[in-house]
């Protein structure tokens, strides 16, 4: 007979005390299973979907697709913000039980409840987010946008830090040359409207780069199954991808329904 794993309350504060005085922390909160079989296959799924390429996608390619989709053009239209979308349902439970996200979230927001939700043009989809796929920066330079907040969402502007957190998955690419980058502390500072520039190039506001001259960015080595939550205040993006394969990664956000 299998014995049950004793659940672990140490620590559990780490979470809501890093965001607080850095602005992220890195927990492990899927299994090497959840990003393979789960998101990974997700992922090639909705690629496959699309009929726009012959060749199929699977696990074995799936980190080689730079070198299958090398058109803009193509490579565009697969990762269109209104089709690169998953849904999670089947795996919400991972988070819905996660004594740390909802630690989290009752900590600063006085209550455990939370939304996973995806926006686009005035559209919600519950319980779905947005994956993306980097191609290696030295050949192709357009595939990562610019440093931004994710406080700023769906073309509007707030102010309240208590409306969302946001956790970055990767699925492949877990070294320092493929993670998220991101500038520790800057969820502490005020990040003002005329330091983002005026573009429609991205799809999030974007800052401009003598502004960002003020920040120091990290990137760091992540093991599969580990996450970066971070809060909405921080700057991160333009994450090029410096590594020789495609890189894979998740963008979910839980939302504080109280505040939208």
């Amino acid at each position: 007979m299998k014995l049950k794993k004793k659940i672990s309350y140490k620590n559990l504060d780490k979470l809501s005390k890093d965001i607080n005085s850095k602005g992220f922390s890195v927990i492990k909160l899927f299994s090497r299973n959840d990003i393979d079989n789960f998101f990974k296959s997700k992922i090639i799924d909705n690629l496959n979907s699309r009929n726009l390429i012959k060749q199929k996608f699977n696990r074995k390619n799936i980190s080689n697709y730079h070198n299958i989709i090398k058109e803009q053009k193509i490579h565009k239209e697969l990762l269109n913000p209104a089709k690169r979308q998953i849904d999670l349902k089947k795996i919400f439970y991972k988070l819905n039980k996660n004594l740390h996200i909802s630690n989290l979230v009752k900590n600063q927001w006085g209550e455990n409840k939370y939304e996973i939700r995806l926006y686009f043009k005035n559209k919600i989809r519950k319980n779905f987010a947005a994956f993306r796929l980097a191609r290696p920066f030295k050949k192709f330079k357009d595939d990562v946008g610019g440093a931004h907040l994710d406080l700023h969402f769906n073309n509007k502007i707030y102010d309240n830090h208590n409306i969302l957190f946001t956790i970055w998955i990767p699925i492949i690419g877990f070294t320092k040359k493929y993670t998220l980058r991101l500038s520790p502390n800057s969820h502490k500072k005020n990040h003002k409207i005329q330091n983002m520039e005026k573009q429609k190039k991205y799809i999030s506001k974007v800052y401009k780069d003598n502004y960002l001259k003020n920040f120091k960015f990290k990137r760091f080595d992540m093991k599969k199954g580990e996450v970066i939550v971070f809060h909405p205040n921080l700057l991160h993006g333009y994450s090029r991808n410096l590594g020789s394969i495609t890189r894979a990664s998740l963008d979910l956000r839980i939302y504080n329904t109280k505040l939208i």
